[in-house]
C-alpha cells in the first residue's frame, strides 16, 4: 500500500470517527453510506427503511386527522395547541428522512470529497491544535445533542406508565394512557388495541428521533469540518513570507496552494448548501411553531408532562441552534480569510504574489452563506428571529387562552 493510499484510509477513518453517532442513528432506520456486505444486509436495510418511513407517515397522518376532529368538535386553544408540536416534530423528521434517502449519493460524495482535503500529519503544532480543538468540540456537541433527544424521547415513552402507577398509588381511578394523541381506525381502548397502539407509538417516536438526530449530526459534522479547514487556511496564510530572506517562487507556490484550497472549500460549501437547503427551510418553518406550542404546554397545561415537555423544548432550541451556529461559523470563517491574508507578510513578497493575493482577499469578501432555499441565511440572526417569532406566537396564544378562561367564567 502506497503512502497516499494509507493517508486516504487514515483520513477516512478520522472522518468516520467524527460521524459515529450520526451514522449509528441512520443505521437504526436502515440507511447507511457503506455498501452492503451481502444481499441479506441490503434487503434488511431496505425493509427497515420502508417500515420506518411508513410508520412516521401514518403517525403524522393520524395526528392530522385527530387535529381536524378536535377542531370540528371543540376549537378551544388549550385543546388544539398541545397537538401541534408533536405533529411538527414528526413532519420535520419525515422530511429529513426523505432528504437523507433521496440525496444519499450527494452526501456520500460530500464525504468522499472531504477525505481528499482532510489535514493529516505531519502538521505544525498550531495547525494540529486547531484540528484537535475542533474535533473535541464537535464530539462534545454531538454527545449533548444525542443525550438530550434520547432523554426527551424516553420521558415521553414512559410517561403513561409513570402516570398510571402514580394515580394507582394515590388511590385514583387510574387509566393507562397513550404517548401521542392520534386517531386510529379501530378501538384503541381495547386490551389488544391499546397494546398495539402503545408499541406502535414507541416505534414511531424512536424512528422520528433517529431521523432527526442522524440528519442534524451529519450536517453539523460536515459544517464543523469546513470551519476547521477554513481556520487552518487562516493559519497557513499567516505563515506567508516570514521575516528573513525570501524565496519568491516558494511564496508564489504557497499563495497558489492556498487559493486552490479556498476554491475547493467554496465549492464544497455550495454542495453542502444544495444538499441541505430544503431541510433548512423546513427547520425554520416548524421550529417557531414547535417552540411556541411546547412553551404554551409547559406554562399553562399538563403539569404531569412538564419534564418531557422541557426536554422537548431543550431539544428544539439546541437543534435549530447548532444548525444556525455552525452556518454562522462558516460565514465568519470565510470572511476572516481576507483578514488573515492581509495580516501576513505579503509586503515582503514580489508584485506578482501581491496581485494574486488580492484576488484571494476579494473573493473572501463575497459571503459564503448556507440558506433556507434562498429565503434567508442560516445564521445566529435567523436563530434570534425564530425565537422572537416563537414568543410572538406564544403571546397571541396566551391572550386567546385568557380570553377563553374569562368568557368561561
Amino acid at each position: 500500500m502506497s503512502d497516499e493510499d494509507s493517508k486516504y484510509l487514515d483520513a477516512k477513518a478520522e472522518i468516520d470517527k467524527s460521524l459515529v453517532l450520526g451514522t449509528y442513528c441512520m443505521r437504526q432506520f436502515g440507511l447507511t453510506f457503506v455498501p452492503p456486505k451481502n444481499s441479506y444486509v441490503y434487503f434488511r436495510d431496505k425493509v427497515m427503511l420502508i417500515i420506518s418511513f411508513m410508520c412516521i407517515l401514518y403517525h403524522i397522518s393520524s395526528e392530522i386527522i385527530f387535529i381536524a376532529i378536535t377542531l370540528a368538535s371543540s376549537p378551544k386553544v388549550e385543546e388544539i395547541v398541545p397537538l401541534f408540536h408533536t405533529f411538527g416534530y414528526g413532519a420535520l423528521s419525515i422530511v429529513k428522512l426523505f432528504a437523507l434517502w433521496s440525496k444519499r449519493e450527494a452526501f456520500e460524495q460530500l464525504l468522499r470529497d472531504l477525505v481528499t482535503i482532510w489535514p493529516m500529519p505531519p502538521m505544525e503544532p498550531a495547525a494540529q491544535k486547531i484540528k484537535d480543538n475542533s474535533l473535541a468540540a464537535l464530539k462534545f456537541v454531538h454527545l449533548c445533542y444525542f443525550v438530550t433527544n434520547l432523554a426527551g424521547l424516553w420521558f415521553y415513552n414512559l410517561t403513561p406508565i409513570v402516570v398510571y402507577f402514580y394515580e394507582t398509588y394515590q388511590g385514583l381511578d387510574a387509566k393507562f394512557g397513550f404517548i401521542w394523541t392520534s386517531w386510529y381506525p379501530f378501538d384503541k381502548y381495547s386490551t389488544v388495541g391499546h397494546t398495539v397502539v402503545y408499541i406502535f407509538e414507541i416505534f414511531a417516536g424512536v424512528t422520528c428521533v433517529w431521523a432527526m438526530i442522524g440528519t442534524d449530526l451529519l450536517f453539523t459534522a460536515v459544517a464543523s469540518h469546513v470551519c476547521m479547514l477554513l481556520r487552518l487556511l487562516h493559519q497557513r496564510l499567516q505563515t506567508l513570507a516570514p521575516e528573513g530572506p525570501q524565496d519568491d517562487e516558494a511564496n508564489y507556490h504557497h499563495i497558489v496552494e492556498n487559493i486552490k484550497l479556498h476554491q475547493r472549500l467554496i465549492k464544497y460549501c455550495m454542495e453542502l448548501e444544495n444538499a441541505f437547503t430544503f431541510v433548512n427551510l423546513v427547520n425554520i418553518v416548524f421550529s417557531s411553531v414547535n417552540i411556541c406550542c411546547v412553551v404554551f404546554v409547559i406554562v399553562l397545561l399538563e403539569p404531569l408532562l412538564v419534564v418531557s415537555s422541557k426536554l422537548f423544548l431543550a431539544s428544539c432550541l439546541v437543534q435549530i441552534g447548532i444548525i444556525c451556529w455552525y452556518s454562522d461559523d462558516i460565514f465568519h470563517a470565510n470572511a476572516d480569510v481576507g483578514l488573515h491574508a492581509y495580516n501576513s507578510g505579503w509586503f515582503r513578497t514580489e508584485p506578482k504574489c501581491r496581485k494574486i493575493l488580492v484576488f484571494l482577499i476579494k473573493r473572501s469578501q463575497k459571503p459564503i452563506a448556507l440558506t433556507a432555499m434562498k429565503f434567508t441565511n442560516m445564521n445566529l440572526m435567523t436563530y434570534s428571529a425564530i425565537l422572537t417569532r416563537s414568543y410572538s406566537y406564544f403571546a397571541l396564544l396566551y391572550t386567546m387562552f385568557n380570553d377563553n378562561v374569562s368568557a368561561g367564567k
